[in-house]
């Protein structure tokens, strides 16, 4: 189980991602943890640790990627985040990174949307391009009452997101903030219901 940080290292990731924001147009320039597009998870795992992460094949998809969500380890010490999720093809034995995702866990849903608020001023006035906002409520809650906010930005060849989850109290998750980069294709794959609708 992953140990909840205090919310003040949020601002220390948004520093980090605005380093890399102020210098880069193109999705390959970005970095998440030192984790960028185009590295191989063997860079910073051993095969045998990637197997056997955290992984979502039982979800619906045609496993175009696989998405594997790791915490620290021994070897891989994490910064600014609580988990962190990887995008790469299930068949390619160099293990591609397409995609990269940091989440931050909070029990105050006050603070968590206060300190994602911040997240997304800085943002906008560090980028020369426009995000779209759009809120939509959370497939996995069949109640209705779980929302996602996500700020979504269009870059050369692929994207970054950045998302509040307000859970609503009776679902047993801790509100989160998150940021994500990743590659066209994996947008494409995401748009399309992960590869379901065509």
């Amino acid at each position: 189980m992953y140990f909840v940080k205090k919310f003040s290292k949020i601002l220390i990731l948004l520093y980090f991602c605005l380093q890399c924001i102020s210098k880069a147009d193109d999705i390959n320039d970005f970095e998440i943890e030192s984790i960028s597009i185009g590295d191989s998870l063997l860079d910073f795992f051993e095969e045998n640790q990637i197997n056997n992460f955290r992984n979502y094949d039982d979800l619906p998809s045609d496993m175009k990627f696989r998405i594997v969500e790791f915490g620290e380890t021994s070897d891989f010490k994490i910064k600014n985040y609580d988990v962190m999720q990887v995008y790469y093809k299930p068949n390619d034995n160099k293990f591609l990174i397409f995609g990269v995702r940091g989440a931050l866990y909070c029990d105050d849903k006050n603070e968590c949307k206060n300190q994602h608020d911040i997240i997304i001023n800085d943002l906008k006035q560090n980028f020369k391009y426009s995000f779209t906002k759009n809120k939509f409520k959370h497939p996995d809650d069949k109640s209705g009452k779980s929302f996602v906010e996500n700020w979504f930005l269009s870059l050369n060849n692929g994207y970054i997101s950045s998302r509040y989850t307000n859970w609503d109290n009776s679902m047993p998750y801790d509100d989160s903030v998150d940021v994500e980069i990743g590659t066209k294709e994996v947008e494409d794959w995401i748009r399309s219901n992960y590869g379901i609708t065509q």
